[in-house]
């Protein structure tokens, strides 16, 4: 089976978030479960230079009149995955993120920017000879590749297969009708059963309407989206198309991510050898000069800092559980109100408060190697991985029930076999305070937190059982099995 992922971003090469890292570690697993797969992404800056096998491809044209589009091959080195990269240099080779300029706002031509993407893989779908390699199936990520099938529907020729699947809802890439009309579209399609939402178009919506599946990266997110509440005014399509929408929860790379074998440790452990584990708890209160205290419970938050993330309800309850001997290490950044919030607090109690702002990946490692716990309280979260990170360093999660996250942590009474964190239901500082309370108090019988970390560490959520399930999935699209 020939499969073309076609992705704005991919691990290690370019990274804003989740994305990335499923674009860089599935076809990776699918190419060790034997399928042939390649990915197709923008030559951003900085990219050629982490590229091997580096040739020249051929020229796909000039859709939008900023110049020859062209492809170039390659290849990541510590993985041997196969790449074509789009090369516009008028449209990629500039400054900022691959969305947003050096002043933080969104290109005013992304539209063109991701319509070539698009554009580039329906060319490679449609015209593989070209490459002497013709894909059977192309699947598509979020609204940067939601014109390809587009593209694909217009020509009205034979192609591939389309496998669209939705990251996070909330970001559709919607745009004016005049940006539409830049993207050689016809009129024909800019209608509500077309790509026209709420007389503006969104490139999300045009991959979820002619694509053969759909899919999201958790199958509580995929119910979700049927709903308003989390449907962002497209759950009407969805539920419209539900015979064709499927959750699959994306995966964990434990060859980066596992408490035995991590360079950024103190001390490396495992399941049936926990105790180094308080090591690395010492190691991180040393760090940032909190007190060295055993006793004292350690929670851990690494996000992005938004109300979506539920880091607002975090900060609100902070100083109660402060008081109670709790302490908190935060690494994240985002909104500015709850970013001086966090380092506020973390003047004002210097020895059971720690703030970073920013990323580290070095330090996201440490804090989930050294806490006790792990806070995820989103509002709502298509799937979540670090949740998934925590189960595996034995750090016990604590997430509202939503999306990935209810898929992926649960809680019953103290007896029960599985549970493997604590969950809470409403997004409210009440229904969060009460999930701590039931952390700290598991806190304090050491045999209770032995068990409970076992079972958290011994949950699978790698890239094979993802890479497996959507191979099924291709092959169900393909040929109706």
């Amino acid at each position: 089976m020939k499969v073309l992922l076609v992705a704005s971003e991919l691990f290690p090469l370019v990274k804003t978030g989740g994305l990335a890292d499923v674009a860089g570690s599935l076809p990776v697993a699918m190419m060790q479960q034997g399928c042939d797969v390649r990915v197709l992404l923008p030559n951003y800056p900085g990219i050629l230079d982490k590229v091997e096998n580096l040739e020249q491809g051929p020229q796909l044209g000039d859709p939008y009149g900023h110049g020859e589009i062209s492809l170039l091959s390659g290849q990541i080195a510590e993985s041997g995955l196969e790449l074509w990269l789009v090369d516009s240099p008028a449209l990629f080779n500039r400054p900022g993120t691959p969305y947003l300029g050096l002043d933080g706002y969104d290109y005013q031509d992304n539209h063109k920017r991701f319509g070539a993407l698009s554009w580039a893989g329906a060319v490679i779908a449609q015209h593989g000879r070209l490459l002497n390699w013709q894909p059977d199936l192309v699947h598509c990520n979020d609204w940067q590749t939601g014109l390809l099938p587009a593209y694909l529907k217009i020509w009205s020729q034979q192609r591939p297969a389309m496998v669209f699947t939705i990251h996070n809802l909330l970001f559709s890439g919607i745009f004016d009708y005049f940006q539409y009309r830049d993207l050689g579209l016809p009129d024909g399609e800019f209608r509500p059963d077309g790509m026209e939402f709420f007389g503006r178009l969104s490139m999300l919506k045009s991959g979820i309407q002619y694509s053969d599946a759909i899919t999201t990266v958790s199958p509580n997110y995929a119910k979700e989206i049927q709903t308003p509440e989390f449907g962002c005014g497209l759950d009407g399509l969805l539920r419209h198309r539900s015979d064709h929408l499927s959750g699959i929860l994306n995966g964990v790379d434990y060859h980066i991510w596992s408490p035995e074998n991590d360079p950024y440790l103190a001390a490396p452990y495992f399941e049936n050898h926990q105790e180094p584990k308080q090591l690395n708890k010492i190691d991180l209160q040393n760090r940032f000069g909190l007190d060295q205290d055993p006793n004292k419970p350690l929670f851990g938050v690494v996000s992005r800092m938004s109300e979506q993330k539920g880091l607002d309800l975090v900060l609100e309850v902070l100083p109660y559980f402060i008081h109670k001997g709790a302490q908190f290490v935060i690494l994240g950044s985002g909104d500015r109100i709850l970013e001086e919030g966090f380092q506020q607090i973390a003047v004002e109690y210097p020895k059971s408060v720690a703030t970073t702002i920013g990323y580290d990946e070095q330090l996201s490692h440490r804090i989930q190697g050294g806490c006790d716990f792990f806070l995820v309280p989103s509002r709502f979260e298509p799937c979540g991985l670090t949740q998934m990170y925590a189960l595996k360093y034995g750090t016990l999660p604590i997430v509202r029930h939503t999306g990935g996250l209810a898929d992926t942590v649960w809680e019953g009474t103290y007896d029960d076999a599985m549970q493997t964190g604590f969950v809470f239901g409403k997004a409210t500082g009440f229904e969060l305070s009460a999930a701590l309370d039931r952390a700290m108090q598991a806190f304090r019988n050491p045999g209770l937190m032995h068990k409970l970390r076992i079972q958290a560490m011994r949950q699978n959520f790698s890239w094979d059982r993802a890479a497996g399930n959507y191979l099924a999935l291709y092959r169900s699209v393909l040929y109706g099995v």
